[in-house]
């Protein structure tokens, strides 16, 4: 009888043993078609697949996820209009994919392409088309790994019109709660899967709010704030990590789960810098990356002139500011730093540079506008007289913005402005004057 004790708690022990498992998710987030490395050798797709590629190696039961923000940043991304930036990244062979704020800058509609290239699960839950259905066709996914059902949910935020997306590129389309949508998805998916990851592309109070509140998901891994997280957010047995942007880091998370109490028993998270030093190019994906930039360099490629000194992000935005008054005449003039998405360096400048920092097709605006509409951020404290009209220049996003929002003063104010003009990016290329354009 003794013996026959012995060997019970031998085997749940042994039991207990093997419901605790070993799982890797490698991860990035906010790539923005940065296929090319910095000048000083940070990112680039063909490394970063190098990367991958080697955490693989290593790796008993692996994933890898990407959460979102592809495209727009480069002029590969604005030329092409985003979709090569998929044909490149089709060899990391990425397990799921958050659809993110800027998979729209082209149009809702071309959503659709991307997800015909990605070769990947795209995946959107809480995104429905006019009919009602999943816009993307998934919600979700369920991996096995050696045995380890594995249920990924892909949400992105429902505040995308119209601070990050325009009415007309996000079309007839609606966007459910986040939160929600999550909890909902995670009662669909439970007897079907050991393990739940949320895939998000939300800001980053939102991230934390999934780990803090919704116990049915393990695991968070997001993207949108570029900054990312110095270290896993931690709720619990619960665990959150985003990477910085521009494909400069990828993220391994190791994690010992037990799937029988559904839980994390450790985790460790380490951020892996991706350089040209540690990461030589994968033939395949550098092969790719040329063949897209060969396609743009004629363009870009071309010394404008120089710069005397490296800007800061809110300096290249000053400076923008100042060229948009330089050619209106403006009294006010209005950039957001968001629409800044690189920095002036210092010494030569090519047109590239400016199709880095300035990806967007915005157009610079300008109007007469009472100043009784004129919004304080536009004045930054200068006083108007209320029906005097003020010379204002800003670009059209921020102009659709204001006339689809929420606040009456603001829509006004977006009503008196146009929604056409020159190419931004072309009138900071051409600030620098003709003398040396083309060289």
């Amino acid at each position: 009888m003794r013996a026959f004790f012995l060997g019970l708690l031998v085997a749940l022990c042994a039991a207990g043993q093997d419901s605790v498992v070993d799982l890797s998710i490698l991860h990035f987030n906010d790539f923005h078609s940065r296929l090319t490395p910095t000048p000083q050798g940070v990112g680039g797709a063909a490394h970063l697949a190098t990367a991958i590629r080697r955490e693989r190696a290593n790796c008993t039961r692996c994933l890898l996820l990407n959460a979102g923000d592809n495209v727009q940043g480069s002029p590969v991304s604005t030329i092409f209009r985003g979709l090569p930036v998929f044909e490149v990244l089709r060899p990391l062979k990425t397990d799921a994919f958050v659809v993110g704020n800027h998979e729209f800058d082209y149009g809702h509609e071309r959503i659709h392409d991307f997800v015909r290239e990605a070769g990947h699960p795209v995946l959107a839950a809480n995104l429905l088309n006019r009919d009602g259905k999943l816009f993307t066709g998934q919600a979700s996914v369920i991996l096995n790994r050696d045995g380890l059902r594995i249920g990924i949910v892909g949400v992105l935020m429902e505040t995308l019109v119209p601070g990050l997306t325009t009415p007309i590129r996000f079309g007839p389309n609606q966007l459910l709660p986040a939160l929600e949508t999550l909890r909902a998805e995670a009662a669909r998916l439970k007897d079907k899967t050991d393990v739940l990851i949320a895939l998000v592309h939300l800001e980053a109070r939102t991230c934390n709010d999934i780990v803090d509140q919704l116990p049915e998901y393990a695991i968070t891994v997001s993207g949108h704030d570029h900054g990312g997280l110095p270290t896993m957010y931690r709720a619990g047995d619960r665990v959150g990590v985003r990477l910085r942007a521009n494909g400069s880091e990828l993220g391994r998370l190791n994690v010992r789960y037990d799937r029988t109490a559904r839980k994390i028993v450790s985790a460790d998270w380490k951020r892996i810098p991706i350089t040209t030093a540690e990461f030589p190019a994968d033939p395949e994906v550098a092969a790719l990356v040329e063949k897209w930039e060969s396609r743009v360099r004629a363009v870009v490629d071309k010394k404008i002139g120089t710069s005397p000194a490296r800007l800061d992000r809110t300096q290249t935005r000053e400076w923008i500011e100042s060229i948009m008054r330089r050619k209106t005449g403006a009294d006010f003039v209005h950039m957001n730093q968001g629409g800044v998405r690189d920095i002036l360096p210092e010494g030569e400048i090519l047109a590239r540079n400016i199709w880095t920092l300035m990806p967007f097709d915005n157009m610079l605006v300008v109007a007469e506008v009472p100043g009784r509409l004129i919004p304080e951020f536009v004045r930054k404290g200068a006083a108007v007289e209320p029906d005097r009209k003020y010379k204002v220049a800003t670009i059209d996003f921020l102009v659709e913005g204001w006339r689809s929002g929420r606040d009456e003063a603001l829509r006004a104010f977006g009503q008196a402005l146009p929604l056409d003009g020159p190419l931004l990016r072309d009138v900071l290329i051409e600030s620098f004057g003709p003398s040396t354009r083309g060289n």
